[in-house]
């Protein structure tokens, strides 16, 4: 009912039910109060706080190289990722808490935004500003928030808001202060939940690799043994060659041919190819051990070129039985059998002119020059890619034969293998002394003369000549290393590091950011809404409306007769039941109209 003047709302003297004056007063503003500033902000500071905390105590940062020969792009050093020695699953998992518990802090936010809303209420009652106040169905929405802070309540008011225009009334303050704190409210719980959801879903398990200094014993260089250490000639002896009467052996010979066959545990010939050069070097044999180790190293490495020269030797026509007679414009010829066996034969020079292949005494020079003729697969017949080239050759049998002049240079190598890839390799030519020992160590001994027969059968599958050539000089510059191994005696790298691949999370910080900033605008929206309420809740009788404001306050104003006016001091004592005075009865009856309605039957 509509009051017609301000007295109408003065505040009467409480009295109890004697008729003497009371003090009573609605109890558990402060609790109520507290207990809502401690929901928004306590658990939403400790979660925050407790998030962070697991990242920045379990944070794995790369350490620094140990030098920059070794440095690795591991893509680790992403600035807009944080990497977190902790599991992937349980991160995502204690971020989560944060969405569960953010939609179930909207009614706390709806019980502090409560008391300013109820003393707007009581002001435009007390100043009869009927239009301060809300209608049946908007002080229904509003009591709906109060008892269930939801987006489904805030759907309700969005099709009243929307729905209803032309016939719903102004919205007054309490209404709109009621909805304006419920939206932000479900708005920052939303925010939260699309915050955890992309951080969920960004958050990876990954590798890190991280780097240490190397413990692991290793030798990853090569220097020359005492004795190898100035070689006048090829043929000088007491290095890797030991000369008799009736033959050269070859010191160190059980070393080469484990190299050679790859059997040795310590030393092996890798290849490294850089544009179009391909090298052959001594590097360390590959273990499980030694697989997480970086290093840089120095060796010895061999780079041959070859160029098929069989139509300066040899003449279509002029094979004879089992052999092809050769007659080169340089100091090479002879014939070569070309029956079933392959074979080989090779000369070397003392220049590149090929003039004379004394070399005994000579001083070979850096890179030293080679021929090699070669009969081979006379059982496998012809390719046909390689039927028309005029430089391939075959004997009367089938063998193929081909003639090539070579060169090869020797270089003092220093290499970085990080991750087992070679990422450095800094080869200069060798003394005079290195390359008499490679070089002398294969002449005078043929060791390696099975090796190259097969590389040369091999060879002849290419897909032309030339690359006959350079299949075959590779395998030259790999047989000539191996075979003078007994030269080189196993050394520690220059510098070496330990990589470990450890399994980390990968937390991006834009959404951790953003569910952080999330979290903690909760915690602002409860200290500001705290302070709105302490403010509203010290003037007047804020509390005595804010309490009634709800289902047991319009419950008991409905159907509790004059107890329900009564001062009290909780909302249970509005209801005479709570006295042990027996109450009405709740019920339906049917209206005068044919409608229904609730009522109530008094003993």
């Amino acid at each position: 009912m509509e009051s017609k003047s301000k007295t109408l709302y003065a505040t009467p003297t409480p009295v109890n039910e004697h008729g003497h004056q009371t003090s009573s007063h609605m109890r558990g503003r402060a609790k109520d109060i507290l207990l809502a500033f401690f929901a928004l902000t306590v658990p939403m500071v400790a979660l925050s706080a407790a998030l962070l905390a697991l990242i920045y105590h379990y944070r794995i940062v790369r350490n620094d190289f140990i030098s920059s020969n070794l440095r690795l792009n591991t893509g680790q050093d992403d600035s807009k990722v944080v990497y977190v020695k902790f599991s992937a699953t349980a991160l995502t998992q204690v971020a989560s808490w944060s969405s569960t518990l953010a939609p179930i802090l909207v009614g706390f936010a709806i019980t502090l935004i409560s008391y300013p809303v109820a003393r707007s209420i009581l002001l435009a009652g007390q100043n009869n500003d009927k239009r301060a106040l809300p209608t049946p169905y908007q002080f229904y929405l509003m009591l709906r928030m109060v008892a269930n802070g939801s987006p489904i309540t805030l759907w309700y008011w969005i099709k009243y808001a929307t729905g209803w225009t032309g016939r719903r009334e102004r919205q007054g303050k309490p209404l709109k202060t009621m909805t304006w704190i419920l939206s932000l409210s479900v708005i920052l719980s939303a925010f939260v939940v699309a915050a955890d959801t992309w951080l969920h879903f960004a958050t990876k398990t990954v590798n890190f690799t991280q780097f240490s200094p190397n413990t692991i014993p290793m030798n990853g260089s090569l220097g020359l043994t005492p004795d190898c250490t100035d070689v006048q000639n090829p043929f000088g002896g007491g290095c890797t060659l030991n000369s008799a009467a009736t033959a050269t052996f070859l010191i160190g010979g059980s070393s080469a041919l484990q190299v050679l066959n790859n059997l040795s545990d310590t030393t092996t010939v890798k290849t490294f190819v850089s544009t179009r050069d391909q090298y052959a070097y001594l590097g360390n044999t590959p273990k499980a051990q030694l697989a997480p180790i970086d290093y840089s190293a120095h060796s010895w490495a061999v780079k041959s070129s070859c160029t098929p020269v069989s139509t300066q030797c040899l003449v279509d026509g002029e094979q004879s039985g089992p052999q092809f007679p050769y007659h080169c414009p340089f100091a090479f010829q002879g014939a070569i059998s070309t029956t079933y066996q392959n074979a080989l034969t090779m000369a070397y020079f003392t220049d590149s002119t090929g003039s004379s292949n004394q070399t005994t005494n000579a001083n070979i020079g850096n890179p030293y020059y080679f021929a090699a003729i070669a009969s081979v697969n006379q059982n496998i017949g012809r390719l046909p890619a390689l039927a028309n080239d005029p430089e391939l050759f075959y004997g009367l049998h089938g063998s193929i034969v081909f003639v090539l002049f070579c060169n090869a240079t020797v270089y003092d190598l220093e290499y970085t293998s990080v991750n087992s890839t070679i990422t450095r390799f800094i080869a200069k030519p060798s003394n005079a002394s290195t390359v008499n020992i490679i070089q002398g160590s294969q002449q005078y001994t043929h060791v390696g003369d099975p090796s190259l027969v097969q590389a040369a059968s091999l060879a002849g599958f290419s897909a032309n000549s030339q690359e006959v050539a350079n299949d075959f000089a590779l395998s030259y510059s790999q047989t000539a290393l191996a075979v003078a191994v007994g030269a080189f005696t196993p050394q520690p790298p220059i510098e070496s590091q330990l990589r470990e691949d450890i399994l980390v999370a990968r937390v991006p910080i834009a959404p951790l950011a953003v569910l952080i900033f999330s979290n903690l605008s909760f915690v602002v929206l409860g200290v500001v809404l705290t302070i709105v309420a302490v403010v509203a809740v010290m003037k007047g009788d804020t509390r005595e409306i804010q309490a009634r404001m709800g289902i047991s306050g319009l419950v008991a104003a409905q159907f509790e007769g004059d107890r329900a006016g009564e001062p009290v001091e909780s909302v249970e004592d509005l209801f005479k039941e709570n006295r042990g005075v027996e109450g009405p009865r709740v019920g339906v009856v049917r209206t005068e109209e044919g409608g229904w309605m609730f009522g109530s039957w008094r003993f």
